[in-house]
């Protein structure tokens, strides 16, 4: 239930946080470029990148079956909730001002999402799982494959814009916004749910 319900608001953070027009999060700049050129939602070209790295995961050695059919699960849903999102925030066009505010706010539901599936502790997203196992089998710095990882799809995306569309799209300021402050609001949650909270309700 916690997993689930951290995926929705993950997929809405996405969906807001694109929908700004301001640029994606690095991974998924894939997805809004395939969406675009095959004239797919979001969501589903969400779910083939999903499934194109649970191919990784497996070809790279992973063949923790538990783990792989967990994934496999997530996959449909988190593109549904992306799409839902989408469609849940169609008639929001805000002034360019406003849109740094609703990025912002974007970028702490795509944490808090994350957060929740990180404390609910059921599937390991499919991305990050394949960065446990580079890391595993090349046995570099954890934090060195995840942005090796994540530079590296979002160079994928850059790539096949400049080849479908002769320019590039997903990348702008939104991605470096998302890519330097998500990860500190996810260590901002964990310190007000993990520390903070239980200690008032305590001295409560």
């Amino acid at each position: 239930m916690l997993f689930g319900f951290g995926l929705l608001i993950t997929g809405f953070g996405i969906a807001l946080s694109t929908k700004m027009g301001l640029g994606t999060t690095p991974i998924s700049v894939v997805p809004l470029v395939v969406s675009d050129w095959f004239n797919l939602t979001f969501g589903m070209a969400a779910n083939l990148l999903t499934l194109f790295f649970i191919g990784l995961e497996v070809l790279f050695g992973n063949f923790k079956r538990n783990a792989i059919l967990g994934q496999l699960l997530v996959v449909p849903f988190f593109g549904w909730f992306i799409d839902f999102g989408f469609k849940a925030f169609a008639n929001l066009d805000p002034s360019l001002g406003s849109k740094f505010i609703y990025l912002l706010i974007g970028c702490m539901l795509i944490a808090f999402g994350i957060h929740l599936q990180i404390k609910a502790d059921v599937v390991v997203n499919p991305c990050d799982g394949l960065v446990q196992v580079f890391f595993q089998k090349f046995k570099i710095k954890f934090r060195t494959v995840k942005i090796l990882v994540y530079v590296g799809i979002m160079m994928i995306g850059v790539l096949i814009s400049f080849g479908a569309f002769g320019e590039v799209r997903g990348v702008g300021v939104a991605t470096v916004f998302l890519a330097l402050l998500t990860g500190y609001f996810i260590r901002l949650y964990k310190v007000i749910f993990d520390r903070l909270i239980p200690v008032w309700i305590k001295e409560k």
